[in-house]
C-alpha cells in the first residue's frame, strides 16, 4: 500500500501538485489538508503526518509556500466588511494591508452585503484553514464562527463594535463622538438638532443615537429630539431620510448624519428643497472623508482616523493568533471635530 502511494505521488509530481491531489492520495477531504497544513488540532497527528509525507513526495511544499508551512500559517488574512461600496472602508483596508503585508500575510477582502449566507461562505475561510485569522468590520460574527474551538484568539472587531467581551476590538468612543458633535452645534446656538442616523440595531449607531439624545435632554431641548435611522448610511439615504424630514414639516436648523455620505446627500435635498447651509440648515457628518473638504460647502464633521485603525487592528489580530501570549486588550483611538462651512462655526 505504501509503495502504492508512493509511485502516485511521484507520477502527481510530475505536474503541478494541487491541494485536491494531496487530498486524494491521503484519503481525506481538502478541508482536512487545509488544516492539517496550518497545523489545526482538529486533525490527528497520524494523519497530519500521512499528509506531510505526501507533501514532502510531491514537492507541494516547495511550490506552494514552505515558509508559511513551517510557521503553521497560511499566510492569508480576512477583512469582513459590510459592502465594497462604501468609502468608508477603502482607508481602512489599506491600513490593515500596510501592516501585515511587511510581515508576509496577504490580504482578501470579502462583502457580506448584509446577507447570512455569504457570512457563513466566508467564514468557511477559517474552518477550513484557508484563512489565518478575520477582521470584522460588520460588527457581528457569524455563529458559524463560533463552532471554531478557540475561535476568539482568531478574529478581532473594527469600526463596528461586537458585543462580545472576548473579542479583542479597535474603534473610537462613538458615544463620546457623538456628544461632541452634539455639543458643538448646541453651542452655536442651535436648539432644533435632527439625527439622520445608522441602523440601530448596531451598537456603534445606537451609542451615537443615545449620545445625541442625552446632550439634547441635558440642555432641556428633549423636545426638539429627532431620530431618522436608515439601514445604510450612503449618499442616497441621505438624501431619501433628509427628504423624509423635510416632508414632515418641522424643519431642523441642524442635522448630525451618522456618515460622510449620508451627509453629502443630505444636504444635495436641503438645497434641491430651497435651503441655504449654512444658513438655512447646518450639517455636521462622521468620518472625515477626502471629498468632505472640498465640497461646497465643505463639511464639518468627527474625523475618525481611518488608515491608524487598520494598522491597529491589524497588529491586533497578530498579537490575538499569538498563542504564545496572552490575549490584547482593545483599543480606542481618539476621534477629532473637524470643523468647517457645513454648521457655520
Amino acid at each position: 500500500m505504501e509503495l502504492e502511494n508512493e509511485n502516485k505521488a511521484k507520477r502527481a509530481s510530475r505536474r503541478r501538485t494541487t491541494m485536491h491531489d494531496i487530498a486524494r492520495l491521503a484519503e481525506v477531504d481538502v478541508s482536512t489538508v487545509s488544516r492539517a497544513l496550518a497545523d489545526s488540532p482538529r486533525v490527528t497527528e497520524e494523519t497530519k503526518r500521512r499528509i506531510l509525507k505526501i507533501v514532502q513526495d510531491t514537492g507541494y511544499v516547495v511550490n506552494h509556500g514552505a515558509r508559511m508551512l513551517r510557521q503553521s500559517y497560511s499566510g492569508q488574512v480576512l477583512v469582513m466588511l459590510p459592502s465594497i461600496a462604501f468609502t468608508y472602508f477603502p482607508e481602512v483596508v489599506l491600513g490593515i494591508e500596510d501592516y501585515v503585508q511587511e510581515r508576509g500575510f496577504s490580504v482578501v477582502v470579502g462583502s457580506t452585503r448584509y446577507d447570512r449566507g455569504r457570512e457563513d461562505a466566508l467564514a468557511q475561510q477559517l474552518l477550513t484553514g484557508a484563512a489565518d485569522g478575520i477582521i470584522f468590520m460588520t460588527g457581528m460574527i457569524p455563529e458559524l464562527i463560533r463552532t471554531f474551538p478557540g475561535f476568539d484568539r482568531h478574529v478581532v472587531g473594527i469600526s463596528r463594535t461586537i458585543l462580545d467581551d472576548r473579542i479583542p476590538q479597535v474603534n473610537i468612543d462613538n458615544y463620546l463622538a457623538m456628544k461632541t458633535a452634539t455639543e458643538h452645534l448646541l453651542s452655536l446656538g442651535h436648539k432644533s438638532i435632527a439625527h439622520l442616523a445608522g441602523n440601530q440595531r448596531s451598537p456603534t449607531f445606537r451609542a451615537r443615537a443615545e449620545a445625541y439624545q442625552e446632550s439634547m435632554g441635558d440642555a432641556g431641548l428633549g423636545r426638539y429630539i429627532k431620530i431618522v435611522a436608515s439601514d445604510e448610511y450612503s449618499i442616497q439615504a441621505g438624501t431619501d431620510k433628509m427628504n423624509e424630514l423635510l416632508q414632515e414639516g418641522t424643519r431642523p436648523t441642524a442635522v448630525i448624519c451618522a456618515g460622510d455620505d449620508m451627509a453629502i446627500g443630505a444636504m444635495h435635498a436641503a438645497r434641491l428643497g430651497g435651503l441655504a447651509i449654512p444658513g438655512d440648515v447646518a450639517f455636521v457628518g462622521f468620518d472625515d472623508q477626502p471629498f468632505s473638504a472640498v465640497w461646497n460647502p465643505s463639511l464639518s464633521t468627527i474625523q475618525i482616523p481611518r488608515r491608524e485603525m487598520g494598522m491597529a487592528g491589524a497588529r491586533l489580530l497578530l498579537a490575538n493568533m499569538n498563542l504564545a501570549n496572552d490575549k490584547p486588550e482593545s483599543i480606542v483611538l481618539p476621534h477629532k471635530l473637524i470643523v468647517r462651512e457645513s454648521c457655520g462655526g
